[in-house]
């Protein structure tokens, strides 16, 4: 065997051994394409990407916070509550939370039918606290807030309301709770000795919120509903403003 078909010979058993590892390389290189790279195993890429384009799934931007009940977010640097029930508990453990983290913003959207008078009285209670401690208060109306709902909402630094939403307030009608539950016959004059102390203590608080005296108050509400709209609740005063910044007022 001459020289020049020893050196073909070896040429192609160079050749010949070298493509193994070509193909490897290619298939390693195929396979780097598809691996997630979260997990770096090609049989688990589904747990963090989306099928077809692999993109990572999107997680909760709040998952890592533990809220203490369900009405409540953080929203930016400030906190936000949807108050639909007139609950205490919940306000005061919102205000609570927003206090252990050093939150000094604060807003409440009330959509609500209403509900009970002392429940409401705590609510404002609570706000007007942590107001004098340098939190501002915004309250929101977008829909509706009747009866409690709408007392609730006047005790916001700034409220605000679409010139559309519906509020509400009228005489108080049954007292229940702190022993005032009173029904007998003979009692009817103290019945309505409370009811009026308790309707004068509201009223003269919504005295503070708006432009209505007291007297005003009082003869809307006589033997029937005070109902606004949102432009009226600004034209009474119960609110500051519109939520669309383009309603002139």
């Amino acid at each position: 065997m001459n020289f020049k078909t020893k050196s073909i010979i070896i040429a192609l058993t160079i050749i010949f051994l070298a493509m193994p590892g070509w193909a490897e390389e290619e298939k390693a290189e195929k396979f780097q394409v598809v691996k997630c790279p979260k997990t770096t195993m090609q049989r688990d890429c589904l747990k963090c990407h989306i099928v077809g384009d692999f993109r990572v799934i999107e997680t909760d931007p709040e998952a890592h916070r533990v809220y203490p009940n369900e009405s409540m977010r953080i929203v930016g640097d400030a906190g936000y509550f949807i108050l639909t029930d007139i609950d205490s508990r919940g306000i005061k453990e919102f205000f609570d939370y927003l206090n252990w983290h050093k939150i000094n913003k604060v807003v409440i959207e009330i959509h609500s039918p209403g509900g009970g008078l002392f429940d409401a009285q705590r609510i404002v209670g609570i706000i007007r606290h942590w107001q004098s401690k340098g939190i501002k208060v915004e309250t929101r109306i977008f829909g509706a807030a009747f009866s409690a709902g709408f007392y609730v909402f006047t005790a916001g630094d700034t409220r605000l309301v679409d010139e559309y939403a519906d509020l509400m307030w009228h005489e108080i009608q049954t007292v229940e709770g702190f022993g005032f539950k009173i029904s007998t016959p003979s009692d009817r004059e103290e019945v309505a000795r409370v009811l009026r102390h308790l309707q004068d203590i509201r009223n003269a608080y919504l005295v503070t919120r708006g432009k209505l005296s007291k007297q005003d108050i009082d003869a809307k509400i006589a033997k029937k509903e005070f109902w606004m709209s949102g432009a009226d609740a600004v034209k009474f005063g119960f609110a500051t403003g519109f939520i669309n910044k383009s309603v002139k007022q």
